[in-house]
């Protein structure tokens, strides 16, 4: 697993974006973890959180719950997903390849459990900068919701993320994981910087 490096942090903070941009620069494979959801096969009782999301006619009514219950959903899910992860990682063990993992799954209390610490780095998105991610990804859904329906899809996505935000940094804290907070797009070229400063061991290949 000392291959592997780990890209995780709060929805909306730019890991994706920033994979993508190390793997055009660096040509490192990138595992885009939010794909886990639409490949996998979920096993009911292994994974009951993502065999209900795949279940409902419209995934999207998850955000209906309370706030405390979105959160708590999504936290089992991603735990689901990390498995899943996990699993996927060690048939590809055998490359000698590096591979760069990335996606909020990556939580630090799951890999502390498997003494990744050197190899992963967290990006966590500002309040401020939280709220305008999540605007943007509720343009990108179909106008089928009314006003109220909307507010409160969006008053659950900013407490879910914010609480993960702010789980991330408490776990990064305790076990001494390095995180970047991400303020705005300005900075982009810096940020960069400092991820490739982090993934130092990273090759080009």
């Amino acid at each position: 697993m000392n291959r592997v490096y780990f890209l995780g942090g709060s929805p909306g903070s730019g890991k994706t974006t920033f994979a993508d941009a190390i793997y055009k620069n660096l040509g490192v494979p990138v595992y885009h973890t939010d794909d886990i959801f639409l490949t996998s096969n979920v096993n009911k009782n292994k994974q009951p959180h993502m065999f209900e999301l795949y279940e409902l006619s419209n995934p999207l009514d998850i955000w209906n719950r309370s706030p405390q219950s979105c959160l708590d959903f999504w936290l089992k899910y991603y735990e689901e997903a990390f498995g899943i992860l996990m699993e996927n990682l060690h048939q590809r063990l055998e490359s000698l390849r590096p591979l760069l993992a990335e996606g909020v799954c990556i939580l630090p209390h799951f890999l502390e459990k498997i003494d990744c610490k050197s190899n992963a780095y967290f990006l966590i998105s500002c309040h401020t900068f939280l709220e305008e991610a999540i605007s943007q990804k509720l343009k990108q859904i179909p106008a089928f919701f009314d006003e109220h329906e909307s507010h409160k899809m969006y008053e659950n996505m900013l407490y879910v993320f914010s609480s993960v935000s702010q789980i991330i940094i408490e776990d990064c804290k305790r076990a001494n994981f390095p995180y970047l907070l991400i303020q705005n797009t300005k900075d982009y070229s810096m940020n960069y910087q400092k991820i490739t400063n982090q993934f130092s061991l990273l090759e080009k290949v």
